[in-house]
């Protein structure tokens, strides 16, 4: 009996959820400028701290409280985004939505590890010049595409049986969601690493 009952509690508990994540997204719009701050601060401040050299113990725990506080301002800009997932993973899903979650997972992971295998060279190139930043960047990539591997693995199996292989829609939706993250992805990673290659040789 108490089953049943906290079965039927359930989901009036994630509407109760939903309702409060919904309000806490609209109180974005009640504070625009503290929206643009954290969009300027945030990857301002991160830059900063990533490519200024820093040579003392001091150097390094003032970068340190840098990279603290810009990831301050990453959370207050990434956390609409995380609210409206939330949101998604609330949802009770279909097979496409799981096809159109793989696709988009593929699409980062993919072009992720490409660039990934192109900036190993440098690492050891980059000795000479008394930097790591491509080590840095090595280890954080494959941790971002190990990470999201996992979670492919198991939104794959989370698809149901039988496949329904005549929804044409859905499959033609999750390659171009696919196509344009990858992308994005492999551009951005790209002009990022390119930027590190003119700071460490440049």
């Amino acid at each position: 009996m108490s089953k049943e009952l906290s079965q039927e509690n359930q989901p009036k508990e994630e509407d109760v959820v939903s309702d409060e994540i919904r309000k806490l997204n609209k109180s974005w719009y009640s504070n625009p400028y503290l929206v643009v701050a954290s969009l300027i601060l945030g990857p301002t401040t991160f830059v900063g701290a990533f490519f200024i050299d820093y040579y003392t113990v001091w150097h390094s725990v003032i970068q340190t409280i840098v990279f603290v506080i810009s990831a301050g301002f990453f959370v207050i800009i990434l956390s609409y985004g995380f609210n409206l997932l939330w949101l998604y993973s609330l949802k009770k899903k279909t097979n496409g939505d799981y096809f159109i979650l793989t696709a988009i997972q593929l699409g980062v992971i993919i072009p992720l590890i490409i660039n990934t295998v192109k900036i190993i060279p440098y690492i050891s190139l980059e000795k000479t010049h008394g930097s790591s930043i491509f080590l840095a960047l090595t280890i954080v990539y494959f941790i971002v595409a190990g990470i999201l591997g996992t979670t492919t693995y198991f939104t794959v199996r989370k698809i149901k049986q039988p496949i329904d292989t005549t929804d044409y829609i859905v499959y033609i939706v999750a390659v171009i969601l696919g196509v344009i993250f990858a992308l994005a992805t492999y551009y951005g990673v790209f002009f990022f690493d390119k930027f590190s290659i003119n700071h460490v040789f440049g």
